[in-house]
């Protein structure tokens, strides 16, 4: 499900942030910019969280592990559609418990295993022109968040954790499917019994993946994780299954939608997009911008361990509080003229894109090297790539941001 193309913004609706309004999930900035300038940390009924908007909040809760906990992250995220609730994922362990699975889960992303992922990341990205090109020939249109985007870090994800590489169109439609769940207030019962069955899906194509290594070890990442020992003591089934849907989750939907929202804000701003067609060295500045300006993840989750007060407001313990990642990416006080998209800009503090602290996004490497080869490459192969209107079809999601379709021109060089 996307949220509707044409929504109107008013002014005065952009006086009321709620995440789960389908006009501000359309266009969120607008509400950041007032929560910033007016009520930076603000109670959000609808999800029963604290919303936190200036950079210098957000860093401050990221980085206290203690009393901003992450235990609730994924409950909060996924509900009741969690497939593995047996289980915590690496991401709602807070430190020291989690520092264990990290570093197993690191030897997947370390930048060496990344370097040498790098020309499997060119091939993927030609080998699916290749695809474009047999279907639709030199020229015509496509769904560019489909028939590539989502399609590309799937193959390489896939790679890495052994999937068989025949599943991987379901495996987009699963992991979206999981994230709309943060939205799962707002949906009636149809909806929320597709969310189900993605979830059951993905949990059984797991436990048979798990099933098939643990008889038959490969050379991949979920046999490694069989085989590897934390503290004396090697994973169970049901914590080697959680990180491989977490790392499918974390490896899919990020690069997929930085890749469509890059094309997005290139079809905004011509003059840049004529600039990096150009000169592709200026590849990595157009995706440092991107993940500032409009990042495929905008908010987190975060729960208090105690009472506390941010920016002015006093927190209960045991309270939901969602750092908005995109706001403080636009914060005035850190960034000159934060609405002006810009790659020429001299980024001197963190983007949050990724988040900070303890769970900094230990695929944000991968994330980046993955969007700069299929840039290079997409933009070798095609003379035109350009959406064919101004709409934009978002994710029906206020977590993730990204074109749920992206219709574009496009013409083989």
């Amino acid at each position: 499900m996307a949220t509707s193309v044409d929504a109107p913004v008013n002014a005065a609706a952009r006086l009321e942030y709620d995440p789960l309004n389908p006009v501000v999930k359309h266009e969120p900035y607008p509400y950041y910019t007032e929560l910033r300038a007016n009520e930076p940390v603000k109670w959000l009924p609808s999800l029963q969280a604290y919303g936190v908007a200036r950079y210098d909040d957000v860093k401050a809760l990221l980085s206290d592990g203690r009393l901003f906990s992450s235990s609730m992250f994924w409950p909060a995220l996924l509900g009741e559609y969690d497939p593995v609730p047996e289980v915590p994922p690496m991401i709602s362990m807070d430190p020291p418990g989690h520092v264990h699975l990290r570093k197993l889960a690191n030897k997947a992303f370390v930048p060496a295993k990344i370097k040498a992922l790098m020309e499997r990341t060119r091939e993927v990205a030609h080998e699916l022109i290749d695809d474009i090109i047999a279907k639709h020939g030199t020229e015509g249109e496509i769904d560019w968040t489909w028939d590539f985007c989502s399609l590309y870090p799937v193959t390489v994800i896939a790679q890495v954790l052994g999937v068989p590489l025949a599943r991987r169109a379901e495996f987009k439609v699963w992991v979206d499917n999981l994230l709309s769940a943060a939205n799962r207030a707002a949906y009636d019962e149809e909806r929320l019994a597709v969310i189900r069955e993605s979830s059951d899906k993905v949990r059984r194509f797991f436990e048979d993946l798990y099933d098939e290594r643990a008889a038959n070890l490969q050379d991949d990442l979920i046999s490694d994780f069989i085989q590897a020992e934390i503290g004396g003591e090697r994973m169970t089934r049901l914590e080697v299954i959680q990180m491989s849907i977490l790392l499918l989750i974390g490896g899919v939907e990020t690069t997929t939608n930085l890749l469509g929202t890059t094309l997005i804000e290139l079809h905004r701003h011509p003059e840049t997009y004529a600039r990096v067609r150009k000169d592709p060295s200026l590849i990595p500045a157009l995706l440092e911008e991107v993940l500032r300006y409009n990042p495929p993840v905008q908010i987190i989750f975060r729960h208090t361990m105690a009472d506390t007060e941010l920016g002015g407001v006093h927190i209960p313990a045991g309270s939901t509080v969602m750092p908005l990642l995109a706001s403080a990416n636009r914060d005035e006080t850190k960034f000159a003229n934060p609405e002006v998209f810009d790659i020429d800009r001299k980024i001197e503090v963190p983007l949050m894109s990724f988040g900070q602290g303890p769970h900094f996004c230990l695929g944000s490497y991968l994330s980046r090297m993955e969007a700069k080869s299929a840039l290079e490459i997409a933009f070798e192969r095609f003379e035109v790539l350009e959406p064919v209107s101004d709409e934009v079809e978002w994710l029906d999601s206020y977590f993730a941001r990204g074109p749920h379709h992206l219709k574009v021109r496009f013409k083989v060089r």
